[in-house]
């Protein structure tokens, strides 16, 4: 059932896309070709996180001082300014949250454990979007999916002339979805900050 419902929801997804982009120019036999080539990955991706996501159901959340460790006082040189735990804990799902930096120029780290009802479901989607290969760019935001440091991850990368922002968003352990989101900073200086993160921590 839950691979079912996955697939359809993303195969709407996609769906939706392209017809917000009726006015560019469309691809034809290449732009069917990698939709038929997506909706495979989604259907193998499915049948290996309904398996998964069955077995997080019954699995225990991290408590706030465990998902702490995840979040160092310093990461890349930045002092952390502030952070959240359990802000999510009335829907059943343990997370966290911190800024590193200053007021203009900083970064944003979060976690969820997938663990539980709600969390596994959120991270069966994000496996979904992750299994599928897509590159867009909208506004100056190029959005691909793509390795970062070995890992399949989400990206956003916006460089205008009045900002620059980049955002990274991956799954580890298929159970614990992680991001980041730089405020002044490239893509490029964010996938150094993703080394420092204490992932090692999650068990």
């Amino acid at each position: 059932m839950l691979r079912k419902t996955l697939i359809a929801g993303m195969a709407f997804f996609m769906v939706s896309c392209g017809n917000s982009n009726k006015e560019e120019k469309s691809t034809g036999i290449g732009s069917a070709v990698e939709g038929v080539s997506n909706l495979k990955k989604m259907s193998g991706a499915a049948e290996k996180m309904e398996e998964q996501s069955n077995a997080l159901k019954k699995m225990t959340p991290l408590t706030n001082d465990e998902l702490k460790a995840v979040v160092p006082e310093t990461l890349g040189g930045l002092k952390r300014k502030s952070f959240s735990a359990g802000a999510l804990g009335t829907t059943g799902l343990s997370s966290i949250d911190a800024t590193y930096g200053d007021d203009t120029k900083y970064i944003k780290v979060g976690v969820m454990d997938g663990a539980g009802e709600t969390g596994s479901a959120l991270v069966s989607l994000m496996a979904m979007t992750l299994s599928m290969d897509t590159e867009s760019e909208s506004n100056g935001t190029k959005t691909k999916t793509k390795e970062v440091n070995g890992i399949r991850s989400v990206t956003e990368d916006t460089k205008t002339d009045q900002s620059v922002r980049s955002s990274i968003k991956y799954l580890y352990k298929d159970r614990y979805s992680i991001s980041l989101d730089g405020e002044g900073y490239t893509l490029e200086e964010l996938e150094g900050f993703m080394k420092n993160l204490n992932t090692s921590a999650l068990k």
